[in-house]
């Protein structure tokens, strides 16, 4: 099933590169996962594969282009099918480093035979997977319900450190060595069911966006089945992201390899720096109203669209390579149309952030204790006189009797009075121990409530 205009993710696809469009709505038509889950995945996917890449930001700082993703959708609504599909090329060309490093003795301790890709999210193999310089690692996995309880998720502050880009960290594992990381890029993909997730929210208490660490993912956020899934379908515009892919990734290993252990950096071009400072403006503006709610991941909306126009840019310049050894050089500037795309994939997020993290229900006013006594009362006391209304056969009665039938003092009397006649159940006749005299009203509520009472019981 194409994606056509209808679609609520429409001019979001026709914002990304053609070749990026066409691959989600490929592997979209294909295993019929959500497009939102498919949009996360690809976004994750490209991202791995440029780890030796980094953006030089407008505030002179050089970031890693990886990233946290999380799909959230429905069991058997084809998340997994949509990873395989966008991460095929990064697992086959994982799963070849061993071969690769078997086949020469030489080079079978060299760090950067390390593998890109865990699966074994915990927080032993992150700092084996970050031990040396220069290295990279995704976390992907397609049930994240085991991570989400298990050491990454519970050490936010350190995987938050080693995130943040080009600082030196220095920590002590286990076996007492230091571990020191130069310039480390981490990325997380996980995919998991709205009740696992929603279970893992209130079991933390929420402690993932109380920590900022919720702030940083890209979410996507769905309820819907699978769709129709063609799994025969031809995905030209797939095959070439995945052979982009395994030449960013070869290209890499051959700097690594040759010694060269600095990230490949990208810097953005005059008109997407003017183009930048305008839609920073604009959001800026947002932030009070359009984005009250998601406030603490749109304060980090300015780092994720400098990391995502980088990937769009890798993915969209250059053509397909003739072999994955063919040399990368440089990478040109970023155009100003990368940034609004990358913007288009931002605000896609929030959006997405909104539902997996909405805003508290406001609880119902709970009545003071004086106000619940006060209706016990006054139920209790209409009771009494009800049942004297009806031995006696009429509808009248004095003042000082009414009281000493209600068992209230002479203030709290008062108040019942009151409040029957602000309901038209009673009416007052004279001044020194009035009669009361009590309307139909009230001889029909208490009746009616006497046979609901009787009906409930005999039930």
């Amino acid at each position: 099933m194409a994606v056509t205009a209808l679609s609520p993710f429409y001019n979001l696809l026709q914002s990304l590169p053609p070749r990026v469009t066409s691959a989600i709505v490929e592997v979209h038509n294909k295993t019929g996962a959500p497009i939102e889950i498919v949009i996360v995945v690809a976004l994750s996917a490209m991202s791995t594969a440029l780890h030796g890449v980094a953006i030089r930001t407008p505030n002179g700082r050089l970031m890693p282009t990886s990233l946290y993703c999380m799909g959230i959708g429905p069991p058997v609504c084809g998340k997994s099918a949509a990873m395989g599909e966008f991460y095929r090329a990064i697992r086959e060309f994982d799963c070849e480093l061993a071969d690769r490093r078997a086949s020469n003795s030489g080079l079978s301790s060299h760090p950067a035979f390390r593998d890109v890709l865990q699966l074994d999210a915990t927080w032993s193999s992150l700092l084996e997977a970050l031990d040396g310089r220069g290295n990279g690692l995704t976390i992907a996995d397609d049930d994240c319900i085991d991570q989400m309880k298990g050491d990454v998720m519970k050490k936010r502050g350190k995987l938050n450190r080693f995130f943040d880009g080009p600082m030196k960290e220095s920590l002590i594992r286990r076996d007492q060595d230091p571990l020191v990381a130069y310039y480390p890029s981490v990325g997380i993909c996980f995919l998991t069911q709205p009740e696992i997730h929603a279970e893992h929210q209130i079991a933390t208490r929420y402690a993932d966006r109380k920590s900022g660490l919720a702030s940083r993912f890209f979410y996507a956020y769905s309820l819907d089945g699978r769709y129709p899934q063609i799994p025969n379908l031809l995905t030209p515009s797939l095959n070439e992201v995945h052979a982009l892919m395994t030449w960013f990734l070869e290209q890499r290993l051959q700097r690594l390899l040759a010694g060269n252990t600095s990230p490949l950096e990208v810097c953005m071009s005059p008109e997407a720096e003017f183009r930048w400072a305008e839609l920073k403006q604009s959001i800026d503006q947002r932030m009070t109203f359009d984005f009250q709610q998601v406030k603490d991941s749109a304060e980090r909306a300015f780092e994720k669209t400098w990391r995502v126009a980088a990937i769009l840019h890798c993915f969209h310049h250059f053509a397909v390579p003739a072999s994955p050894s063919q040399p990368l050089v440089s990478i040109p500037p970023i155009p100003s149309v990368a940034i609004d795309a990358a913007w288009e994939i931002v605000e896609f997020s929030l959006m997405q952030f909104h539902k997996v993290f909405p805003p508290p229900k406001p609880r119902p006013p709970k009545p003071s204790r004086v106000k619940e006594r006060q209706l016990e009362e006054l139920r209790v006391a209409k009771g009494h006189l009800y049942n004297h209304l009806c031995s006696s056969g009429s509808d009248t009665m004095v003042w000082s009797l009414a009281q000493e039938l209600s068992w209230l003092s002479a203030h709290k009397f008062k108040t019942v009075v009151a409040h029957m006649k602000s309901t038209n159940q009673v009416e007052q006749l004279g001044d020194k121990d009035p009669i009361l005299r009590f309307s139909p009203h009230f001889f029909a509520e208490m009746s009616y409530g006497r046979s609901v009472a009787s009906g409930t019981s005999s039930l």
